[in-house]
């Protein structure tokens, strides 16, 4: 397969289709740069952050006797910078394999020298797994560094199979917009003055319907980078029009793009 370029612009055939208004539910990034590029009028509203939990105890706990696993899994680019850099800090050890999904934490745990087990083309902690052997995870012991709110598929597709301790690192928690953008957008929701709107993690999902729910006509469509986050939208009734097969947010744009040419 052949490498993405992240700084290309994918330009909408504007003879054949409308220019879709598109709220994309994550700050400002190249997502939306090349929705901008392509012809679409894009409004982004971070509603999540992620906050490092105050107490790092079990987690230094368990740098202490890494060895004592056979693996680390990460599914998350917080989890891994968090990890790191308590790793770094207290100067310590691993011998073992560690599991990645997605190509931030990858960039992250290998600037550690880390023996990374990456796949390109996996979009879910279930591909991970997947795309593995399963005589690999038998029997063995491993470490999985999550935020509080993951959906803990690695535990429980390896139940029965392997022990599988966890260590929550980070919470996620609600930014909420407030005064005259807060009335704004509800209006903006109220009048139908958005086509689309884009998400990225099911808890970005969820914080944009408990702000907004009373605000919603049910003509918007929705987008999600990936089955979990499309599943989540669907499930507050969402009317999920598309959803992208990678969870690159720059194919996700591509994809998005394409769509638009094909279906508006």
């Amino acid at each position: 397969m052949s490498k993405i370029d992240e700084n290309r612009s994918f330009p909408l055939d504007n003879d054949r289709m409308k220019r879709p208004s598109v709220l994309v539910i994550r700050k400002k990034g190249r997502f939306s740069e090349l929705l901008g590029e392509a012809g679409c009028t894009v409004v982004d509203l971070d509603l999540i952050r992620t906050k490092t939990l105050g107490d790092l105890t079990n987690l230094d706990q368990k740098i202490v006797k890494l060895d004592d696993y056979d693996g680390i899994f990460f599914t998350s680019p917080v989890a891994a910078d968090i990890f790191a850099k308590r790793f770094s800090e207290m100067d310590g050890r691993f011998s073992g394999k560690i599991y990645v999904l997605g190509k931030r934490a990858r960039k992250i745990l290998e600037s550690c020298d880390f023996e990374v087990i990456f796949g390109e083309t996996l979009n879910t902690a279930a591909d991970l797994l997947g795309s593995i052997e399963s005589s690999e995870f038998t029997g063995k012991k491993f470490l999985f560094i999550r935020g509080q709110r993951s959906l803990r598929t690695i535990p429980k597709l390896l139940s029965g199979r392997a022990q599988v301790d966890e260590v929550p690192v980070y919470k996620t928690v609600e930014n909420c917009p407030v005064g005259e953008q807060l009335s704004l957008l509800k209006q903006q929701l109220r009048s139908d003055e958005f086509d689309w709107i884009c998400f990225f993690s099911p808890s970005g999902v969820e914080a944009f319907y408990n702000l907004f729910a009373a605000d919603l006509t049910g003509n918007i469509k929705a987008a999600a980078i990936g089955v979990t986050t499309a599943k989540k939208a669907a499930s507050l009734n969402f009317k999920v029009s598309a959803v992208s097969p990678s969870a690159n947010a720059v194919k996700f744009a591509q994809y998005l793009v394409e769509y638009f040419e094909k279906n508006e």
